[in-house]
């Protein structure tokens, strides 16, 4: 129960936040308003990097191999396609054929 109290008392901050900055918000700096586009994606990365190449916390081949090989197919086809259910359908398609094939080796 107290845990669940955290989260409500972390989510509610979190929107509070966001509501004060919406509603002083004046037109942003030129600077920060050229790198704002490129903290999500940095976010993104930050999050999902150490996941694909240490998934238990130690890097390994044979664990982030799959995983890496999906991330770079994944990618390839959201660039070439500009379609996320192709490039999402894609890369979890190339994560199963590459957890099989290092299962077989």
């Amino acid at each position: 129960m107290r845990e669940l109290l955290v989260l409500v008392a972390i989510g509610l901050g979190t929107y509070a936040l966001r509501a004060a900055f919406l509603v002083t918000s004046r037109a942003a700096p030129p600077a920060p308003a050229r790198l704002l586009p490129h903290v999500g994606p940095a976010v993104l990365a930050a999050i999902t990097l150490p996941a694909l190449l240490a998934p238990r916390g130690v890097v390994g081949g044979a664990e982030s191999l799959p995983a890496l090989v999906a991330a770079a197919l994944t990618w390839l086809l959201w660039r070439r396609t500009a379609r996320l259910p192709v490039a999402l359908f894609g890369g979890l398609g190339a994560w199963w054929l590459a957890v099989a094939a290092v299962a077989a080796f």
